[in-house]
């Protein structure tokens, strides 16, 4: 296993375990093709809330500029999003 895809199994499972404490539900139900709106019920308060819980834990600031909603579409799209921000870092 190369060290890229560990990084990017770890920046998932961090994405998932952190909504799924948002939404009180066991990570485990959680996939990168759940989706943020149809199966979350997730609002704009609620993206806003994520990214500022994402910018605490994984130590990165998201630049508003660059977030398109497509990114919000799945935990998946988010995931691709945080690596990108990271490796941008």
């Amino acid at each position: 296993m190369t060290d890229r895809t560990t990084e990017h199994r770890d920046i998932t499972a961090e994405v998932i375990a952190t909504v799924a404490g948002m939404v009180q539900r066991d990570p485990a139900e959680l996939s990168p093709e759940t989706r943020f709106f149809d199966d979350l019920y997730f609002d704009s308060t609620n993206v806003l809330e994520l990214l500022m819980q994402l910018e605490t834990e994984l130590g990165v600031e998201f630049d508003p500029e660059t977030l398109e909603p497509s990114d919000f579409e799945k935990v998946g799209s988010l995931v691709d999003y945080v690596r990108r921000a990271l490796e941008g870092a």
